[in-house]
């Protein structure tokens, strides 16, 4: 480990995702309304025009660079191992194969892809890419390589990663995009990605690259990079049709509404809304009342309602929701009712004997809405909770201090929904303290093991602790000019997906 104190930084950088957003680099849109309207294309482009945001303050480089202006571009130019399909399933891209046990994997690369220099891939340039993540704290992948002790190439084609801890999951994490060894210093590093950069007279554009392993792509033979310095001046820019395609966070503490002439395409996240609790002490600490008030709340009509359909309703901490065991996102006062009962914290004339704090961050109106929606579900069940939102470094302060009984918070998980530092004993982003021995087995057992068997037992643990109270999983927009084309399909992490199927209107 580079830093003695990585884990407290890696804490912290956590911490502040949970509270303040969904990711570890700046919001893309971080506008100056709360409310900012995108209306017409203002600017009048050639027909087969594509633009994209380009801030030149950065190397572009898929591990090191940090902007959120720059991911739609580096999505054009870098490729992982896999890809995640709306499952959070880890679909072939650069491996073509693979075998592992949980703790030793073997990943065999996909014949006959090259870099835009025609250099052939190989495993020497996947294993630098992770290596250089594991180095680099502040990389957005970062955390993807936590429990990963050693990563090698066993031969020219083939890769090979051993984990500290067992995860059969682990593929999922492997979408990380690949550069070429020893290019990071470059403008643009390496890369196998569709399209290419292109430099003359003072500019870059990006064009297609004749050699991709994924076939002839012809339907936009220039992207123009679109030289953008602030996250706001990326949506003016897309408001007068310079930028063409956009990925922005709905539910935030700066949220931008778009509308007008542009396509908008849901995409499923890892973003996770949930209900924590002081469950050291206190009424919070009984398993009944946790599961009550997870009967009680309807998550549905806060998806529908306070989260504006930008999200989906969630019981369990993994996206999507599994069939078994039973996941209902309806309210279920007597279910609630009767749990409160038999936690003894109703008294003989029929009143609830609790009276609960819900903390939440005041600059993210969405959270302070859902809270009170929740707070309402609650008085129905003759809970009568209130609502204390409060500044972004009071509320971070309380929940490092265990200040609160019950928080509203927010989290981007990694893609294998890895519960470890929100429930496990001593996770670091367990501020309530909750602790349970059968939890931290079942959290292990199902890593271990990646069976339906395994997170069905572990499910079904989760839903009879409710160590944490699921509410949502938050949904991204991703806008793109109206009658741009046809076929544009992106997936979670990768919004050039299937880009070979896109075709010009």
């Amino acid at each position: 480990m580079k830093y003695p104190r990585l884990k407290r930084l890696l804490a912290a950088a956590l911490a502040c995702c949970l509270l303040t957003g969904c990711t570890l680099t700046e919001r893309l849109g971080a506008a100056t309304s709360s409310e900012d309207q995108v209306e017409t294309v203002t600017q009048n482009h050639e027909a087969g025009y594509f633009g994209l945001a380009y801030y030149t303050g950065e190397k572009i480089n898929p591990v090191l660079s940090v902007s959120d202006m720059n991911r739609p571009l580096l999505d054009a130019l870098y490729e992982g191992l896999f890809y995640l399909d709306n499952n959070f399933q880890p679909q072939p891209m650069l491996c073509e194969s693979w075998e592992g046990d949980g703790i030793s994997f073997t990943f065999h690369l996909k014949p006959g892809v090259t870099f835009w220099s025609g250099d052939a891939l190989t495993a020497d340039d996947v294993v630098y890419t992770l290596n250089t993540v594991k180095a680099n704290e502040t990389s957005p992948y970062y955390s993807r390589m936590t429990d990963v002790k050693s990563v090698y190439a066993e031969d020219e084609n083939t890769v090979g990663v051993v984990l500290s801890s067992a995860n059969m999951d682990f593929p999922r994490l492997m979408d990380i995009p690949i550069f070429q060894a020893g290019t990071e210093e470059e403008t643009f590093s390496g890369g196998t990605g569709a399209y290419q950069p292109n430099y003359a007279d003072g500019a870059w554009w990006l064009s297609p690259y004749a050699g991709w392993h994924g076939g002839a792509v012809d339907t936009f033979e220039k992207i123009t990079l679109v030289n953008t310095t602030r996250s706001d001046a990326v949506m003016h820019s897309f408001e007068t049709g310079d930028i063409s395609l956009v990925r922005t966070e709905r539910i935030s503490s700066n949220p931008i509404t778009i509308s007008g002439s542009v396509d908008l395409h849901p995409v499923p996240t890892t973003c996770l809304h949930y209900l924590g609790f002081g469950a050291a002490a206190g009424p919070c600490s009984l398993p009944a009342v946790r599961q009550a008030i997870s009967a009680a709340i309807a998550r549905k009509d806060i998806c529908s309602t306070q989260l504006q359909t930008f999200a989906d309703p969630a019981v369990l901490p993994v996206n999507p929701q599994p069939d078994e065991p039973a996941t209902s996102s309806e309210a279920d006062r007597d279910s609630a009712t009767a749990l409160l009962a038999s936690a003894g914290l109703v008294d003989s004339e029929g009143r609830v004997n609790f009276s609960p704090t819900i903390l939440v961050n005041s600059e993210n109106t969405f959270k302070v809405s859902a809270a009170q929606a929740i707070a309402d579900a609650l008085l129905v069940i003759g809970i009568r909770a209130t609502v204390e939102a409060v500044p972004f470094e009071e509320y971070t302060a309380r929940l490092a201090s265990g200040n609160f009984e019950i928080f509203y918070g927010e989290l981007r998980m990694t893609p294998d929904f890895d519960l470890r530092s929100l429930i496990a004993t001593g996770g670091v982003l367990n501020y309530g303290r909750y602790s349970n021995i059968d939890t931290d087995y079942l959290i292990e057992q199902a890593r271990a093991q990646g069976t339906d068997e395994a997170k069905q037992a572990l499910y079904t643990q989760l839903l009879s602790e409710m160590p944490i109270v699921p509410i949502a999983l938050i949904r991204d927009q991703v806008a793109v000019r109206s009658n741009l084309m046809t076929g544009f399909n992106p997936s979670p992490n990768w919004l050039f997906h299937g880009v070979g199927g896109w075709r010009a209107n």
